[in-house]
């Protein structure tokens, strides 16, 4: 039988055709392989560049940079393929920390290309043997992540004296401001911002061997906060607060807040609710993450309030808290079995009452009543009069431009409408007039004034100046005033008026604390050459005013505006209701209305009453808005008073 087999020919060709098929496959799979890995390298490269081109961007800078990729590497802006490494996948164990990528600034984007490779013969980076790494330090010493409350003097650090003598730095900075220094070796440079900064500043620092970037984000903060307001909420519990509302307007954030009698700089803030644990004098302090503090003195009076042994319910509120200079808060009502509160006495005979701006500590105040469920014949009421008037009670401030382009005729005019303004307020009904004149320093001229003939003669006086212009200080002392004399009252308004710009850098948060305690805020430029959008703001909306034709349209300005206060103001108060305890009305004991002290009507029944009453909870009350309806007063309700018998002591 003959077995089929390769002839040594057969054999040699077949080893031959597959030597050559194994030679093939093996170069393409280099070739496959070899394409990949410079695959993946391209994309490592573009990463790369991307990450590179965005920080350049961030500096803001037009020359050409040098970058690192180990600085990328350490800034965050790409991740190593371990701890702090980036290789070439194409040569195993081969770094590109030390390549430098170079970027410019082309038709108006940021192009980066590889550039030559910066490493020492032990693998390591030209400045990673370095003892210190370069560094951007802050008054000698390492920048802090935090705000600074100072000026801040910014220095080179990593580099031998001969090195950075003998370099070239460069300082650049995002919106910040700075100045060189000269002196010494450090290539220094001084940071001096008026109030507020963050932003970051850049070093690119070119030495014979090596060009470095670096950077560092800087923090000033020199303002410190602004307290808005200040509080002591009512309650009959023992742990009473103050509660402090405050401001750091652009800065860097409130820190805290404390009240003590000891010094701000040695005590623990915490949260703005301050707990009352005595009286006296004492230091409201507010910090700012800056170390900013702001303190204020005030003085914190004690006041028992002491209900009477009146019923069989008695009971005490014990160590309830005033601010000085801030005592209308809404105080405790007591109620009583059989017994109407009636109001807080010194005396328990109800002789005198209870005057609470005028406070001493660890006073008494003694509860009054009125018996209300006894019943009493007509032939038994005892006979008294009560009278109460509703009237237009506003609080104006004038805030005036007294600056150079404001003399001459311009302060004379502006006095006159002013003037008239003043004329036409109802000082007999409790109305006030602040008066603030302003150039690039702000001046009170009349604080809370109550009477007519003194306020005109102080603006009859205002002179004219040469000065400049500074909104922000006549703000300032705008608030001054509501802070101390108006805060929480309904009717406060303000004028403000200038010609010009502010000269200084007004600050939007000012115009927000002033607005925040008034009613309406009016403002009014003078002429085309007047800050529209400065003004604008620190008017309430739809109220700026814009006296194009200047001087000779101001007066109807002025009018325009009291015509829309007056109309404000009486449409609080037709609104309100007015309480008439005890009311009682007959033949025998009338209840007299007048109305704008010109018409007396009388009512001998109650039931001719019923289309200006409201009757709720067994109480009657007079209905404003009904009277301004019955008596078709259109709005035009100004005053009114009453008379009636009543259930008396």
């Amino acid at each position: 039988m003959k077995k089929n087999a390769f002839s040594l020919v057969e054999l040699i060709a077949s080893i031959v055709i597959l030597s050559i098929l194994i030679a093939v496959g093996v170069r393409i799979f280099t070739n496959v392989r070899k394409n990949v890995l410079e695959k993946q390298y391209q994309n490592i490269l573009s990463d790369i560049y991307t990450k590179a081109e965005e920080y350049a961007k961030s500096t803001g800078k037009t020359d050409p940079i040098d970058i690192s990729v180990d600085f990328l590497i350490k800034n965050g802006s790409i991740s190593p393929d371990d701890d702090k490494n980036i290789y070439d996948p194409r040569e195993k164990n081969k770094k590109l920390n030390c390549y430098i990528i170079h970027v410019i600034l082309e038709d108006g984007e940021y192009k980066a290309s590889l550039g030559k490779l910066q490493e020492n013969e032990d693998g390591t980076c030209y400045n990673e043997n370095r003892e210190d790494t370069i560094e951007i330090v802050c008054n000698n010493k390492s920048c802090k992540d935090g705000w600074y409350n100072e000026n801040l003097v910014l220095t080179i650090k990593g580099l031998s004296d001969e090195e950075l003598k003998t370099s070239i730095v460069e300082w650049t900075s995002l919106n910040g401001l700075y100045e060189l220094q000269e002196s010494g070796t450090n290539k220094s440079i001084v940071v001096n911002p008026s109030y507020l900064l963050n932003t970051t500043y850049s070093a690119l620092i070119k030495t014979s061997k090596k060009t470095y970037d670096i950077s560092k984000v800087i923090k000033i903060d020199k303002e410190k906060p602004k307290l808005i307001s200040k509080d002591i909420k009512i309650n009959t519990e023992n742990n009473q607060t103050l509660d402090i509302e405050a401001t750091d307007l652009t800065g860097s954030g409130i820190l805290g807040y404390a009240l003590t009698k000891d010094s701000c700089e040695n005590t623990t803030y915490n949260t703005n609710k301050l707990k009352i644990t005595n009286s006296g004098k004492q230091k409201i302090c507010i910090k700012d993450n800056a170390n900013n503090i702001y303190e204020e003195e005030i003085n914190i009076n004690k006041v028992t309030f002491n209900y009477n042994e009146k019923s069989n319910k008695t009971e005490t509120i014990n160590d309830v808290y005033f601010l000085q200079e801030n005592p209308n808060h809404e105080l405790p009502k007591p109620s009583r079995n059989g017994y109407v509160f009636k109001n807080w006495v010194k005396k328990s005979d109800g002789s005198t009452i209870y005057e609470f701006d005028n406070l001493n500590d660890s006073d008494e105040a003694i509860a009054s009543w009125d018996i209300i469920d006894v019943n009493l014949d007509v032939e038994k009421i005892n006979k008294g009069s009560k009278n109460a008037i509703i009237a237009n009670k506003i609080n104006m401030i004038l805030v005036l431009d007294v600056s150079g382009s404001m003399s001459g005729n311009a302060i004379e005019n502006l006095k006159q409408v002013a003037k008239e303004l003043v004329n036409s307020m109802s000082f007999e009904v409790g109305s006030t007039v602040s008066i603030i004149e302003f150039e690039s320093v702000a001046n009170i001229l009349l604080e809370i004034g109550t009477n007519k003939d003194e306020a005109l003669s102080i603006i009859g006086g205002i002179p004219g100046t040469n000065e400049g212009t500074s909104f922000n200080n006549a703000l300032i002392k705008t608030n001054n005033i509501i802070e101390k004399h108006l805060r929480g009252q309904v009717n406060n308004y303000m004028i403000f008026v200038s010609d010009g710009y502010d000269n200084g850098d007004f600050n939007n948060n000012y115009a927000n604390i002033v607005k925040a305690n008034l009613k309406t805020s009016y403002s009014i430029g003078i002429g085309n050459a007047a800050d529209t959008k400065a003004l604008t703001y620190i008017a309430s909306p739809g109220c700026y005013f814009n006296s194009t034709s200047g001087l000779d349209s101001l007066g109807e300005v002025f009018s325009h505006i009291q015509e829309e206060i007056r109309e404000q103001v009486q449409e609080t108060s037709k609104k309100g209701l007015i309480e008439l305890p005890n009311l009682y009305v007959d033949s025998e004991n009338p209840f007299s209305l007048k109305i704008n002290d010109e018409t007396t009507y009388t009512f001998t029944d109650i039931n001719e009453m019923s289309d200006i009453l409201v009757h709720e909870n067994n109480i009657y009350y007079l209905d404003l808005e009904k009277i301004d309806n019955k008596y078709k007063l259109e709005g035009n309700l100004k005053t009114i008073s009453f008379a009636y018998y009543y259930d008396g002591e």
